[in-house]
């Protein structure tokens, strides 16, 4: 389904980050002013940037969110670093989001609800495995001897099997898959290898949501996720890991917004 009937008005700022870094966020606000609904700053996954968001900033902007969109460095129109870019590590990506939170604040005088994608949202060695453990021999071994976590997913045919839903159209991914960047974090995936979130010192409501056809995050993972933060989980029909893309996004986008009018709107 598309977003193109939902509120569409947006804007570009930059936010400086450590290193003399710029963050891109991309601004959708609220089609409501007057909604006491906190923003939201969508933090995407590897091999992508702010775009990949667009439905869902569209979709809750029009329910009266004021939501922000931002790019890790390298990513999107953020700063690029073509000698230092593989060597950047998940501390240096916590600090862009840490930065882009507190500009958040500045200028909403309220906390954002943060929604994270993927390694955005915190990945275990137990999920690295799965990677692996569906992934062509060949594919994984390019993978490391260039040192480009992109070879996994290098072609459109590869990015759908692993990101999208069977019944995602072929046409969609061949226009989705020149999006992707060529991501070359070694540090990164180094770190993927061992949990790298320690779940007891996370106070505040959190949501886990994960999709029917995800072949990174299955339901046994999933469920661990959910059991480590004590919370439940939720699992959207007829969607795979790229959710925010698949089919039924706009399913994702109602469970998320369900969420957090139980956790933060109606506990205040």
């Amino acid at each position: 389904m598309s977003s193109d009937q939902y509120y569409t008005e947006k804007d570009t700022f930059f936010v400086d980050s450590s290193e003399s870094i710029k963050i891109e966020v991309i601004h959708y606000p609220p089609a409501n002013i007057r909604s006491n609904h906190p923003p939201i700053l969508f933090i995407h996954g590897l091999g992508s940037a702010a775009w990949v968001w667009d439905n869902f900033c569209r979709w809750f902007s029009n329910k009266g969110h004021d939501c922000y969109a931002m790019s890790f460095r390298g990513h999107g129109q953020s700063t690029k670093t073509p000698k230092k870019g593989k060597w950047w590590s998940i501390n240096d990506i916590t600090n862009d989001v840490s930065a882009v939170t507190d500009a958040i604040i500045a200028r909403t005088d309220d906390k954002p609800v943060l929604v994270g994608h993927s390694h955005g949202g915190g990945i275990t060695s137990s999920n690295t495995r799965k990677i692996l453990s569906n992934t062509p021999i060949l594919v994984i071994l390019k993978a490391l001897f260039t040192l480009n976590l992109y070879a996994l997913v290098g072609t459109p045919e590869l990015m759908k099997r692993f990101s999208f839903s069977k019944a995602f159209p072929d046409s969609m991914a061949k226009d989705i898959h020149p999006k992707l960047y060529k991501d070359r974090f070694v540090t990164v995936l180094i770190e993927l290898l061992k949990p790298f979130v320690d779940p007891s010192k996370i106070k505040c409501p959190m949501i886990v949501i994960g999709a029917e056809e995800d072949k990174i995050f299955d339901l046994k993972i999933i469920k661990e996720t959910a059991d480590a933060y004590g919370v439940g989980f939720d699992i959207i029909g007829g969607a795979a890991h790229r959710i925010m893309l698949d089919l039924t996004w706009e399913d994702a986008a109602s469970v998320i917004f369900n969420r957090i009018q139980e956790k933060v709107v109606n506990k205040e």
